[in-house]
C-alpha cells in the first residue's frame, strides 16, 4: 500500500501548504482591536486542555516562579531581559500587580497596559500571585497615534547543569496576543556552547495560529528539548518574541518547570484527520458525488503521531479501521508498518518534530449515505504507559447533497462584529466562510445551509434591528477574486436556526478547483451577523472571516474558528418552506437566551397531532412533549427550563409528520 510520511515541527503547522496559499491570497496587515476580557473568559476551557496534554511529569529539574523577579528564585541565578525598546518591554509584574522594568525602574502601571490590550486582564497561572514576566509590545507602543514599531527581544535564563538528565522537558504557563501577521513570533531558544549557537523551538504551544487571537489563559506549554539540553553541563533557554510586523500586544510567562520523562515507552495519536490537510483540506461531510472512489485510494486516513518516550520504537503498526456508525462492525481494516519512531532525544533532527504525520489510503470508499467511525492505532509490540492515548476515533459522515468543516453538536461559539465606531449603534461589517474542493466533476453549487447564532438580528442593545447580507461563492478559488452573489434581508426568525439559501442560479464546480463560500454583510448594519461556529478547531486553514485590517480595510482573514456554513450541491426546498406548505409556523421561543421560563409559539393552518421535543446538541431528547390534536389558530408551550443546564438546545414541532426545529440558549 502506497503512503506518505511527513514531518511538521508543530501541530498547526501541519496545514503549512494551506497556509502558504492564504498569504498567496491576502497579504497581511495590521488587524488591530481592542481585547475584550470575554475574548479571554471563552478561551479557558483550550488552557484546561492544553494542561491534560502537558508532556513531562518526572523529577524535577528546575523551576522558576519569577517570586524574586529578574533576579531569580531558589537560589538558581539572574535571568537576562533584552529588546530593541531601550529595556522597555520586558516587565516583572509583583505580588501588587504593578510593572517594573528590568533596569528596576517602575512602570507605575498594571499589564498589560497598552491601549489596544487594556483590561483584557492578569495572567492566570498557578502562582501568579506572586509575580509573573510580561512582554508589554503595546504599552511600549501606546500611543499608537505617536507611532509605533515592530518589537523584538529575549527572556534568558541562568546557566543550568543537565549533565546527569537523559531527557529534559521545559514546561511552562503563558498566555498572549500578536499582531499583525498569522505565524505565530513566539519561540524558544536552548545552547550547550555558552550561547555560540542556539537551537529554535516553536513557542506557541496548541494555539493554533492566528493574528490578533488571544491564545487560553493560561495555555500550559510543554517542550522536549532534549535534543540540545540532556547530558550537557551549561545548557541555557530564552523566551524569544521575533519577526517583522509584530508591533502589538503582549506575552505572559509564569512557572517555568524542568522536568525529566518518566517513561520509555509512550507512543500516541496527536490527531486524526478524514483527508490531508496538508495539501487540500478535510470534510466532517462530504456529499457522495465528492467522495474518493476505491480506485482513487477511497477514505485517505491522516494519522499525527509522536513518540513521547525515551526509547526509540521499532517496528510501530498504524492500524486505520473505517466501522459502521455504532462500531459494532468493522467495514474495512489497513495496517502499515513504520521502520521507526525516533524518542525526542534521539530523533534526527533537532529541534526533534511535535510529531509526525502518516497518511493511509484505506482503499474504501461507502456506498451509502450514512455516519462512520474512522478509527487509528498505534502499536509498537510492547507494554505502552499510556495505552488510552494510542487509538483515536473520529465520526465521518456521507451525505446525499452537503459539503460541510463543521460538527454541528460542537457549535460552541457565536461569531460577532465589532461596533462600529463610526456610526453609533450600528455594526462594522462582518462575514464568515469556508473553502470547499471539488474531486469529481459534474457537480452544481445550489445554495448554502448556514445556521445562524441566536443573536443574529439584533442590534447592539439586544433589540431587533433590520439586517442585509449576502450568501457569496467566490469562483475564481480566492477570497479576494471574482464572485456570484445572492441578496437577502433577515428574518428575525431565523435567529439560532439553521436555514437552506438557495443561490439565484446553480453554479457549475470544476473538477479540481477549490471554491470559496460565505455570508456577509458588507456595509455597517443596525443589526449583526452572527454565526454558530466550532471554536479552535480550524487546523487545516479552511475558514475565514471578514475584518477590518489597521489601515481601516475589510479584507478575508483565516480563521482559527470553524463556522457553520455548508455547501449544498443539490436543489432543495427549504425547511421553512416544507414547513409553509404544510401549513406550520415555528416562531422563536421568548425570551431568547431563556432564564426560567421561555415560551414556544407555533401556529396552524388546520388542525394537526402535535408533539413537541427539545434536544441536547448531542440528539439527546431531554424532553418530549404529546399536545394531541390542535385546531387550527396560534397555540403557545410555557416552559420552565430551570431544569435544564445552561447552553445550546433545539426544539422541534411534529405536526402531522412534519418537523420543524430551531435552537435556543439557556442561560
Amino acid at each position: 500500500m502506497k503512503h506518505l510520511t511527513l514531518t511538521f515541527g508543530a501541530l498547526c503547522i501541519v496545514a503549512f501548504a494551506s497556509a502558504q496559499r492564504v498569504n498567496d491570497l491576502h497579504t497581511f496587515e495590521h488587524k488591530l482591536s481592542k481585547a475584550s476580557v470575554e475574548e479571554l473568559t471563552s478561551s479557558r476551557q483550550a488552557g484546561v486542555e492544553a494542561l491534560a496534554n502537558q508532556r513531562g511529569g518526572g523529577t524535577i529539574l528546575f523551576e522558576e516562579d519569577f517570586s524574586n523577579g529578574f533576579a531569580g528564585s531558589n537560589g538558581n541565578g539572574a535571568w537576562t531581559a533584552s529588546d530593541n525598546a531601550n529595556d522597555s518591554s520586558w516587565v516583572y509584574v509583583g505580588s501588587n500587580g504593578m510593572g517594573t522594568y528590568s533596569s528596576g525602574n517602575a512602570t507605575g502601571v498594571e499589564h498589560p497596559a497598552g491601549e489596544y490590550s487594556t483590561n483584557i486582564g492578569l495572567l492566570e497561572s498557578e502562582t501568579a500571585d506572586n509575580g509573573w514576566m510580561i512582554f508589554d509590545c503595546d504599552y511600549y507602543n501606546t500611543p499608537i497615534s505617536e507611532g509605533y514599531q515592530d518589537m523584538s527581544g529575549s527572556l534568558t535564563s541562568p546557566v543550568i547543569d543537565f549533565s546527569a538528565a537523559s531527557s529534559v522537558i521545559l514546561s511552562w504557563e503563558q498566555y498572549f496576543r500578536y499582531c499583525c501577521y498569522s505565524t505565530s513570533p513566539l519561540y524558544v531558544e536552548v545552547t550547550n556552547d555558552g550561547g555560540q549557537s542556539w537551537v529554535t523551538f516553536n513557542g506557541h504551544g496548541n494555539f493554533i495560529e492566528d493574528a490578533n487571537t488571544a491564545s487560553a489563559n493560561p495555555l500550559p506549554t510543554s517542550l522536549d528539548i532534549s535534543c540540545v539540553a540532556a547530558n550537557n553541563a551549561e545548557v541555557q533557554f530564552r523566551f524569544v518574541y521575533t519577526g517583522t510586523g509584530y508591533s502589538h500586544y503582549y506575552w505572559g510567562i509564569d512557572d517555568v518547570i524542568i522536568t525529566a520523562n518518566p517513561n520509555e515507552d509512550d507512543l500516541e495519536i496527536v490527531q486524526l484527520t478524514n483527508g490531508d490537510i496538508y495539501n487540500v483540506w478535510e470534510y466532517r461531510v462530504t456529499p457522495m458525488e465528492q467522495r474518493y472512489s476505491a480506485s482513487e485510494g477511497g477514505v485517505l486516513a491522516g494519522v499525527l503521531y509522536r513518540n513521547s518516550g525515551t526509547n526509540n520504537q521499532e517496528n510501530v503498526d498504524i492500524t486505520v479501521e473505517i466501522l459502521n456508525e455504532d462500531g459494532s462492525t468493522v467495514l474495512n481494516t489497513v495496517t502499515e508498518t513504520l521502520d521507526i519512531a525516533y524518542s525526542f532525544a534521539n530523533a534526527l533532527d533537532c529541534p526533534a518534530n511535535a510529531q509526525d504525520t502518516i497518511y493511509i489510503p484505506t482503499g474504501w470508499e461507502p456506498s451509502t449515505t450514512g455516519n462512520y467511525i474512522l478509527r487509528a492505532t498505534i502499536d509498537a509490540g510492547v507494554q505502552d504507559v499510556n495505552p488510552d492515548n494510542n487509538i483515536m476515533s473520529k465520526l465521518i459522515v456521507f451525505s446525499d447533497d452537503e459539503y460541510g468543516h463543521d460538527d454541528e453538536g460542537a457549535l460552541d461559539i457565536e461569531t460577532f462584529p465589532r461596533e462600529s465606531e463610526d456610526i453609533p449603534g450600528f455594526y462594522n461589517p462582518a462575514g464568515a466562510g469556508n473553502i470547499y474542493h471539488m474531486v469529481n466533476p459534474g457537480s452544481l453549487a445550489y445554495g448554502l445551509l448556514v445556521t445562524f447564532g441566536p443573536d443574529c438580528g439584533t442590534n447592539p442593545n439586544g433589540q431587533v434591528a433590520e439586517l442585509e447580507f449576502e450568501t457569496r461563492i467566490y469562483t475564481d478559488g480566492s477570497t479576494d477574486g471574482l464572485f456570484e452573489s445572492s441578496y437577502w434581508t433577515f428574518d428575525p426568525d431565523w435567529a439560532g436556526t439553521t436555514q437552506y439559501l438557495a443561490f439565484e442560479d446553480p453554479v457549475e464546480l470544476a473538477q479540481g478547483s477549490s471554491y470559496f463560500v460565505a455570508v456577509i454583510s458588507e456595509y455597517e448594519s443596525e443589526g449583526g451577523l452572527t454565526i454558530l461556529a466550532q471554536s479552535n478547531s480550524d487546523t487545516d486553514f479552511s475558514s475565514r472571516e471578514f475584518d477590518q485590517t489597521g489601515d481601516g480595510d475589510f479584507v478575508w482573514f483565516p480563521a482559527t474558528f470553524t463556522p457553520a456554513i455548508r455547501l449544498i450541491l443539490s436543489e432543495r426546498v427549504g425547511v421553512e418552506e416544507i414547513a409553509s406548505l404544510n401549513g406550520i409556523k415555528l416562531l422563536q421561543n421568548r425570551p431568547n437566551p431563556a432564564t426560567n421560563t421561555t415560551t414556544f409559539a407555533f401556529e396552524l393552518s388546520t388542525s394537526k397531532d402535535v408533539q413537541f421535543e427539545i434536544r441536547d446538541l448531542s440528539g439527546r431528547v431531554v424532553t418530549s412533549i404529546e399536545r394531541g390534536t390542535l385546531g387550527a389558530g396560534n397555540h403557545t408551550i410555557d416552559f420552565d427550563v430551570n431544569k435544564l443546564s445552561s447552553g445550546m438546545y433545539t426544539y422541534s414541532l411534529i405536526a402531522n409528520g412534519v418537523t420543524v426545529t430551531k435552537k435556543m440558549t439557556v442561560k
